[in-house]
């Protein structure tokens, strides 16, 4: 019965060909790549097969977890920890007059964000690491506490090589003074980005989605900084922190 459901899961996020290209890359390992054309939007979308990006389109654009109900229109939008572009392309589709940042620090990740938001010029694309202060940062593998996480992303920390840049410093670079809504999914990061949240004040509303398993003690900075008015949507929490 399982089976059937997901391959009814399959059918309907990528289709018929789609199922078949997503099914011969398991028992194969080809065709690497696809594109699949998600639903209420403008264009087509790259995957790479035998990896999270199906998942991430999934949560993205057919669950759509993002689809909190806010009480205005944002007008400037930032997704950190942007990945492959998903949450980007479902905010750009959803609210088409904003101006988008979208932050990745993971070069083959970034490649991948570059060739999805391609259509999309409201999308600014920035290879580089979300922080809690500008500077460089180490990037490596994200593990769980036992060792379980390690496809699903990149972590930050203390170190070298990898650009970062603060909420602060986004704002003055790119945006005109205040961020309408800030999606935060950075893998941990989330730790360091709270310690010291003097920049909420210049944010209206949170998306975040917490990652105790890699640094515990995520969720418990985030609420110290938010407090708890919040909605909850499969992994990712919603904070109004100004209404207007």
């Amino acid at each position: 019965m399982e089976l059937i459901r997901g391959f009814e899961r399959n059918i309907e996020a990528f289709g018929v060909i789609g199922t078949l290209r997503v099914l011969s890359n398991r028992v194969i390992h080809a065709p690497r790549k696809m594109a699949c054309w998600p639903p209420n939007a403008k264009f087509p979308v790259s995957l790479r097969l035998g990896t999270t990006d199906i998942a991430v389109y999934r949560q993205n654009l057919i669950e759509r977890q993002y689809e909190f109900p806010l009480p205005f229109t944002p007008r400037t939008i930032v997704d950190a920890g942007a990945n492959i572009g998903m949450a980007s392309i479902f905010f750009a589709n959803r609210y088409p007059e904003a101006r988008i940042v979208a932050i990745e620090p993971e070069a083959g990740n970034f490649k991948m964000l570059t060739e999805n938001i391609r259509p999309y010029p409201q999308i600014e694309a920035i290879q580089a690491a979300l922080w809690s202060s500008d500077g460089e940062v180490s990037l490596h593998g994200a593990s769980g506490m036992d060792g379980s996480y390690g496809d699903w992303g990149f972590t930050v920390g203390e170190g070298s090589g990898t650009p970062a840049l603060s909420i602060l410093a986004l704002i003055r670079r790119f945006l005109p003074g205040m961020i309408d809504l800030l999606k935060i999914d950075i893998e941990g990061a989330e730790l360091e980005l709270f310690a010291k949240a003097d920049w909420v004040r210049h944010v209206r509303c949170i998306m975040i989605e917490t990652h105790d398993r890699f640094r515990p003690g995520c969720s418990e900075a985030v609420r110290a900084a938010l407090g708890e008015r919040w909605e909850q949507r499969g992994e990712t929490a919603a904070f109004l922190v100004r209404e207007r």
